[in-house]
């Protein structure tokens, strides 16, 4: 794998690994995982390190906004607001480095074994004007007669009974064929690996001031509204590390 790695290593001019101080086991997966890749760990929020009630008071999360945004006017769990604080962190470090690319990796990431050869393929086919590349996602990958029904119950949920998502996020809540080895992004789970151009982060970070997104809900309201030009990899080049049942190992959210 190192030699794909070095790919990345070249085109990026910053690759973090988002981890929380404690998570010590993770960190040395990471490492065995990603041998040759040119990273470091970046050490975000820990939900046991803040008091959500002081977040508010300090104006750092918004608990009404994030009622606003939310699908069913849900707040942060104290985990979920580490985990969007920890990456906004990270888009305000490559702002004040000036970094016109980066690579972001969860410390739970863990390389596709049967997709990692297409990462030359994929940065080929990127467009010049490219702002969000999702090189790991899960859900709405594909579109059938199922998605298209769903679609459209959507829209007749949103006329008549006020669903959040606009007609646009409906329409675009499925990634769209683009070129071989890319889609165009959708509503799309998880921030496990991805990466953002220099004015993807300063879209993002006056998205989330004050915190009021979940972190993978953050990319997909971007991408589906149209506010960044964003796109999968097809496949998912990597994957995330989670039990059978498909929830995440070892998680920071729970």
């Amino acid at each position: 794998m190192q030699e794909h790695f070095e790919v990345l290593n070249r085109y990026y001019d910053k690759i973090y690994v988002l981890s929380v101080e404690s998570a010590t086991g993770r960190r040395e997966a990471f490492a065995q995982r990603f041998d040759g890749l040119n990273y470091s760990f970046f050490y975000g929020a820990d939900k046991n390190k803040f008091s959500v009630a002081d977040l508010i008071a300090k104006g750092t999360y918004s608990e009404s906004l994030t009622r606003l945004h939310h699908r069913y006017d849900k707040i942060m769990k104290p985990g979920e607001i580490a985990c969007s604080w920890g990456h906004k962190l990270m888009y305000e470090d490559m702002l004040r480095n000036n970094y016109r690319r980066i690579l972001i990796f969860e410390d739970d990431a863990v390389p596709n074994p049967q997709a990692i050869q297409y990462i030359p393929a994929v940065l080929d086919e990127l467009p010049a004007g490219w702002e969000l590349l999702m090189w790991g996602w899960d859900k709405n990958g594909e579109t059938n007669w199922k998605t298209m029904l769903k679609q459209g119950l959507y829209h007749l949920q949103h006329m008549v009974a006020g669903v959040k998502w606009t007609h646009r996020m409906i329409n675009h809540l499925y990634a769209t064929p683009y070129s071989p080895h890319l889609k165009k992004s959708g509503f799309h789970d998880y921030t496990y690996a991805y990466a953002v151009s220099h004015a993807a982060a300063e879209k993002l970070v006056r998205l989330q001031t004050p915190i009021q997104y979940i972190a993978d809900n953050l990319l997909a309201h971007a991408s589906t509204t149209g506010k960044l030009d964003a796109y999968i990899a097809w496949p998912p080049v990597f994957l995330h590390d989670s039990l059978p049942d498909g929830t995440h190992a070892n998680s920071y959210i729970r």
